[in-house]
């Protein structure tokens, strides 16, 4: 499972910077129309790069972990990946010009990712009390 994770948080990274560079790029006149649209399509590339870098330590962690503590960091990655897939993926959708309801998705995208890291702490804190 750890391994998939490694896939997952590379697809994210490499996504992550092939979005950011086209927003930056060929999208720039796209996004510069409307300030709103653009500042979220670059809040969307942050949380999206930040996201991957957790996964792929995530991935790593549970590949060194065991019992619990690794079943907790998977979880933890997974929540991660979904949360960026919403969060990200509906600031993408609506800076290119997808339908004004998308913003109201994205909400549930960033209680994904809190719950991703809550998790992460659920994971550390096992290993302070001594157990996996």
């Amino acid at each position: 499972m750890s391994a998939k994770l490694i896939i997952a948080a590379g697809v994210l990274g490499a996504s992550g910077v092939l979005l950011g560079a086209l927003g930056a790029h060929a999208l720039k006149d796209v996004l510069d129309a409307d300030s709103r649209k653009g500042e979220a399509f670059a809040t969307a590339v942050d949380y999206h790069l930040i996201h991957a870098l957790a996964v792929l330590t995530l991935g790593f962690f549970a590949r060194q972990g065991a019992g619990k503590t690794s079943r907790r960091s998977i979880s933890a990655a997974w929540a991660m990946v979904s949360g960026v897939t919403i969060f990200s993926g509906s600031l993408y959708a609506w800076s290119l010009g997808g339908p004004s309801w998308l913003v109201h998705v994205t909400p549930f995208g960033g209680l994904t990712l809190i719950v991703g890291w809550l998790l992460v702490a659920r994971a550390g804190l096992g290993l302070t009390r001594g157990r996996e």
